[in-house]
């Protein structure tokens, strides 16, 4: 069969939380181990346990956790080969669990939302993940969270998001 715009559409939030859960610091941030071996079990979990390809967290958890989600939207399709694209990470990050340990995580200041938030855009802000440009900061706002959480969401804009091969 062949491959389709919404094909790309659902592999794109993958290959965004690929790049997210093989950072090391931000591996560390989301399991609280600063010392996390990247190629053990542990750091595999982060892409079970953290990171999600949709907007989503259980308002009845009361797990003091951090999470990772991403989403992608096309609020305008100006032609059959060129989309506007748009990609949303949201950092949610429970009150609990928003102080850092500075005595593990040395030199480190700042909450633990923020510093995910910082290195989330280190690792996607400006990076071309999809072939047809580096992606652009165009926000982060805080947004409403389920009840004990707080939450940031970054929005990129994907510049010249061009189907090619791809049946309409």
């Amino acid at each position: 069969m062949a491959k389709t715009f919404i094909d790309e559409l659902v592999e794109a939030p993958v290959k965004v939380l690929q790049r997210i859960g093989t950072d090391e610091t931000i591996v560390q941030l989301l399991t609280n181990d600063p010392k996390i071996d990247m190629s053990s079990d542990a750091a595999d979990e982060v892409f079970e346990r953290y990171l999600f390809d949709y907007a989503y967290v259980d308002e009845t958890t009361d797990e003091a956790e951090a999470y990772i989600c991403v989403e992608i939207e096309v609020p305008r399709v100006p032609s059959p080969t060129f989309r506007d694209v748009v990609l949303y990470i949201t950092v949610l990050c429970h009150k609990r669990y928003m102080a850092i340990d500075t005595s593990k995580f040395k030199g480190v200041i700042g909450n633990r939302r923020e510093n995910l938030v910082r290195y989330v855009d280190r690792v996607i802000g400006g990076a071309d993940l999809f072939g047809v440009g580096q992606l652009s900061l165009t926000s982060i706002t805080t947004i409403p969270a389920p009840s004990g959480f707080t939450a940031r969401e970054l929005v990129y804009q994907i510049p010249n998001f061009h189907t090619k091969n791809v049946r309409r």
